[in-house]
């Protein structure tokens, strides 16, 4: 879909997207994980559990430099509902996506072969938290096919030497991740801690880690959503200075843990 309709549909982006009847619903998360990366330019990149493309494709619309991402879900129909979105946004061009099982990367993928990888993977361990009654969802919420380590050892797979991962993951788990990176040769250079609001603790963080980088770690300013409370809650101006597409919500009450 490209012209008139194309445009409309990257004013509203990302309200309007296509995601599958009673599955996942995507968050805020991947949209702040594709304001946080910053590509080189020129460079191929793969998103990680993908979803409906939602990080995908906000990364693409904000950094022009950007070549292309693949989108790699193990959930068929949201692989088919990115495809949708990315006619619908006029993006097919530069977006292509599919079925695949990340655990499975040293045997699909081709090695160091994207500058960039975007993952938003599931968040809770199997087995803690309260499950959930669709099978889809579970997939995405919850570490059933494709753990932290899954993640990041697909990453290194197919990242270029020096290649970027930029990931979203709860704060709680800063630890573990911090470890895991540095154990699969992905050294963390950049982090930003995302908060409700600075009163509380952070719930998310926004990582950046280079394939085989050095050991110097930039800590970013706090990212703070929100202001207000009840009723007069909305979106913070540095949440909506971060990341533009969130003004498509600025009413927004939650920071997720998916």
């Amino acid at each position: 879909m490209g012209g008139e309709a194309a445009s409309l549909a990257r004013d509203a982006f990302p309200n309007g997207l296509r995601q599958p009847e009673g599955g996942y619903r995507f968050s805020l998360d991947p949209l702040l994980l594709a304001a946080f990366v910053r590509p080189k330019r020129n460079v191929a990149a793969a998103d990680l559990g993908s979803g409906c493309g939602v990080a995908s494709f906000a990364a693409l619309m904000l950094h022009p430099a950007l070549r292309s991402c693949l989108g790699l879900d193990i959930d068929p129909a949201m692989t088919g509902s990115s495809l949708e979105n990315a006619r619908l946004l006029g993006l097919e061009d530069r977006f292509e996506a599919r079925t695949f099982d990340i655990r499975a990367a040293r045997d699909g993928l081709t090695p160091e072969s994207r500058g960039l990888v975007l993952a938003n993977p599931p968040y809770r361990i199997l087995g803690t938290g309260q499950p959930c009654r669709d099978a889809a969802r579970t997939l995405a919420r919850f570490e059933a096919r494709g753990g932290l380590e899954d993640f990041l050892a697909a990453a290194f797979w197919v990242l270029s030497n020096r290649g970027t991962l930029g990931m979203i993951f709860p704060a709680a788990r800063l630890g573990e991740l911090l470890g895991a990176c540095i154990e699969a040769r992905l050294a963390p250079k950049r982090l930003r801690m995302v908060h409700s609001r600075l009163d509380e603790p952070a719930r998310l963080i926004l990582l950046e880690a280079v394939k085989n980088g050095g050991s110097e770690t930039t800590i970013e300013p706090p990212l703070e959503l929100y202001t207000g409370r009840g009723e007069e809650t909305a979106l913070s101006a540095q949440a909506l200075e971060f990341c533009p597409f969130l003004a498509a919500n600025a009413k927004a009450r939650s920071c997720s843990i998916s």
